[in-house]
């Protein structure tokens, strides 16, 4: 074999050897200290396939944004015996890093969901509007935004209002600050503890301040006469400011690290990962008695619940393996020759909030372009002094509401920023990602070579479409079948049209005028026939643009017993059948106004804390 020979001009006499080699263990010391495999709870998997799972009292299905809050709350009382199944396993290095969220989506800590082809929207994307969505502990909360957004009191007092005692906002306040840990003291003390709590399990905070664009930003909404908000989650909703983030210390915090972690040396709590539930177990009275779970792609087994089973696996899973049970819609259930244990509107109702970005250039900015070898710069800062880019993302923490139609104190719209350097190649790949069509992705390409890109994203809040989940076959491991239909009712295209045009007023502003900063126009060919601007013009822009902002809602109703939609009650028990209920998203009556991983976890924390009544 020959010598080695070194790529090196001139090889070290053996100091500078030594040197690198710290540097390297350093490094990767580092990384191992992110995501460590004895942080997270330890795998009962492995016993399970030897000796088979027994008997619970609670047996949770997901441990996602509300299974981890469950699983905790109800592990507090050492009585009770807690089995928690996962379908997925411990979040990786990435989830943990804020800046990566991204690198998580189409792999195998995501669902990789896709709503299905539409007429009416999503017209330039394809493969359909892409729908991201956790698998792993921590599930959807360990690779979102992170945005710490609650929605405001009239969305919870609707819900009072549609019969549901208990959910009013006064009432959920308190669940939202049991399990906040606020650590701004300007906001946590704003209110004297009015609103916010320091002293709650999941971390909530600024992120720190990396991105000099969101100046630009308040100072172009006050020229407009828009306050700046210092806390979106107080008495105020209109405006724009930083938004608050489920970070701690520059690390994400999911549910996972925040609720599980301390719990995870509890011997009443088991977690099971990799466990894909494959549907629920009935005995002769319609009672859950457990449920079927395929293991680790191993083995199919049965765990038994003494006294409930309770759905956490969020908007899309969990009427699928309602739906499966014999749960769901008679003549669906019927045509697929699923046998029918309740009838019920399981998988409608589907809501999501829906996004429509604006591509902006920035004329007037020399912004040098990113270094070679910027990204290594940047994780080494990351790795070894806890600092740089990599602390925060390209979606800004700029973000502002605003009523579009009126003077109202309550938003019909949300406006989140995204920022890239000049020819960064995170650009592409987030519109790649997105799914755009290769015309559209080579336009904005050539136009951002030159120039900076700036999106707006315009997130109506409020929608009027409603759309449905219903099953493709029998098959647990397929895929549901996701109608989102989006832009059904054109009054959501109004309201988008009214957002777009509100947030266009921010290009008159001098904070817009001094960085140049324009509209790419001729994005969508398919719209060019239309003169620019016109009401026609941006029905196209908005029909063909649409994506979701992923907080899908709504498919297991929560309502009183007069209404023929709800799946569950106010308490969250799955009408018509005993032992069951539903605890994630999936039970709001009406999608709230802002991002929906808070009031996931106020749910959590609501049905554990004074409804759980077996």
């Amino acid at each position: 074999m020959d010598s080695f020979t070194s790529p090196c001009a001139n090889c070290s006499v053996g100091t500078t050897n030594q040197l690198i080699g710290l540097l390297f263990q350093a490094v990767l010391s580092a990384q191992c200290n992110i995501s460590p495999p004895e942080l997270w709870p330890q795998d009962y998997g492995p016993r399970v396939l030897k000796r088979g799972f027994g008997e619970y009292d609670f047996v949770i299905v997901g441990a996602g944004s509300a299974g981890s809050v469950v699983a905790k709350r109800l592990s507090e009382n050492p009585n009770w015996k807690i089995l928690l199944l996962e379908a997925g396993a411990d979040p990786p290095i990435e989830s943990e890093i804020p800046a990566l969220w991204g690198t998580l989506q189409m792999t195998k800590y995501d669902w990789s969901y896709y709503a299905e082809i539409s007429e009416k929207a999503s017209l330039s994307l394809p493969k359909g509007s892409y729908w991201p969505t956790g698998k792993m502990l921590g599930g959807s909360s360990s690779h979102n935004y992170m945005f710490y957004i609650r929605g405001n009191r009239r969305d919870y007092d609707h819900w009072e209002d549609l019969g549901n005692a208990g959910w009013s906002w006064k009432e959920v306040l308190e669940y939202f600050k049991k399990s906040e840990g606020n650590k701004n003291d300007e906001v946590a003390d704003l209110y004297r503890g009015k609103f916010h709590n320091k002293d709650g399990p999941l971390t909530v905070e600024f992120i720190p301040p990396s991105n000099l664009w969101k100046v630009m930003f308040f100072e172009a909404a006050k020229e407009l006469g828009y306050k700046y908000l210092i806390d979106f989650n107080g008495n105020d909703h209109i405006g724009f400011g930083l938004v608050q983030k489920t970070v701690c210390n520059n690390r994400r915090m999911s549910t996972a690290k925040a609720f599980l972690v301390p719990a995870k040396n509890r011997p009443n709590l088991h977690v099971v990962k990799n466990a894909h539930v494959l549907n629920l177990e009935f005995d002769d009275k319609n009672k859950v008695t457990g449920v079927k779970v395929n293991l680790a792609n191993k083995k199919n087994l049965v765990v038994e619940a003494r006294k409930e089973v309770i759905m956490s696996a969020g908007s899309i899973n969990t009427p699928q393996i309602l739906m499966l049970s014999g749960i769901g819609p008679r003549y669906h259930l019927e045509e697929l020759g699923i046998p029918l244990i309740k009838d019920a509107a399981v998988g409608r109702n589907l809501q999501d909030h829906i996004a429509i970005p604006l591509f902006l250039k920035v004329t007037n900015f020399n912004e040098p372009p990113l270094p070679e070898g910027a990204a290594i710069t940047s994780i080494f800062n990351y790795l070894i002094q806890d600092a740089g880019s990599f602390t925060t993302d390209v979606l800004l923490d700029a973000i502002g509401f605003v009523n579009s139609r009126n003077n109202s104190p309550f938003p019909d719209t949300q406006y989140s920023h995204i920022s890239f350097n000049k020819n960064d190649p995170a650009m592409r790949g987030l519109l790649n990602s997105l799914g755009y069509k290769k015309d559209i992705v080579d336009i904005l390409e050539k136009v951002y070579r030159d120039f900076k890109p700036l999106l707006a994203y315009v997130i109506h809040l409020n929608p009027m479409s409603r759309g449905n989940i219903k099953l493709r076959n029998r098959d647990p491991e397929c895929l549901p079948k996701i109608d989102a239909n989006y832009l059904h009712e054109q009054e959501d295209v109004e309201t988008f049209r009214r957002g777009i045009r509100t947030y266009l007023k921010m290009l008159e502003t001098e904070a817009f005028k001094e960085k140049g900063v324009e509209v790419v126009k001729s994005i969508v060919p398919d719209c060019d026939k239309y003169k620019c601007e016109t009401d026609e013009y941006w029905e196209c822009y908005i029909r063909h643009l649409t994506s979701g902002a992923f907080h899908p809602v709504g498919t297991c109703k929560m309502g009183p017993d007069s209404d023929p939609d709800s799946v569950v009650d106010p308490r969250l028990k799955v009408r018509g059948v005993k032992g069951l209920r539903v605890v994630d998203a999936s039970i709001m009556p009406k999608i709230i106004s802002g991002n929906t991983n808070a009031p996931t976890i106020m749910i959590a924390e609501k049905v554990e804390g004074r409804t759980l009544d077996v």
